[in-house]
């Protein structure tokens, strides 16, 4: 059973079988801390904590693993929905926002959350119209107050999401992006 067996276990499973860096472990958060609103936020609002911590980690481990890259475009995503996507992005972001041109995309069309985790508008326009072409790059980004980061929410739900995030036109969206700012996740 234990040759059947491909589970990964421990850190260095991850980096033998996936032949990737680990960039950091993540501790899981409590219910209470996740419940509330300071979830996404933990980076700034609990900054000596294990979490803020760990993505403090990742997001030198991003630097770190392309130093010649002037921009960067990170997605962040799992296999089932609440393992903590949007907490992750909305701290990682945070984090690279104290000393790089920061922009945080929720791409999440079917659960957008990034809304919430901000107190933004969610039916301001977002990405989907951008992609659509019906808003305009300044109209889709807020800054978050007392930060350099800014959000770009999902916007109004399309019918077909999936075609959207497949589209050309979200391909473009992306180059534009990344030209934009120096991190996008």
């Amino acid at each position: 059973l234990e040759l059947l067996d491909n589970t990964l276990k421990t850190s260095e499973d991850v980096e033998v079988r996936l032949k990737q860096p680990l960039l950091s472990i993540m501790p899981m958060l409590n219910k209470e801390e996740s419940l509330r609103k300071v979830s996404g936020r933990l980076v700034l609002e609990r900054p000596s904590s294990l979490y803020a911590e760990a993505v403090r980690t990742a997001r030198t481990g991003v630097l770190l693993s392309s130093l010649d890259v002037p921009s960067r475009t990170i997605v962040v995503t799992s296999s089932v929905p609440g393992e903590g996507k949007t907490t992750f992005s909305s701290n990682l972001a945070l984090a690279h926002a104290l000393t790089k041109r920061t922009l945080l995309v929720d791409a999440d069309m079917r659960r957008p959350n990034v809304a919430k985790a901000f107190a933004l508008d969610p039916n301001a326009p977002g990405l989907s119209e951008l992609v659509a072409g019906t808003a305009k790059l300044q109209d889709c980004v807020r800054n978050i107050e007392g930060t350099r980061l800014m959000v770009m929410t999902s916007g109004v739900i399309p019918p077909n999401p999936l075609e959207l995030l497949h589209s050309e036109r979200f391909v473009q969206a992306l180059d534009v992006l990344a030209k934009s700012f120096e991190i996008v996740i």
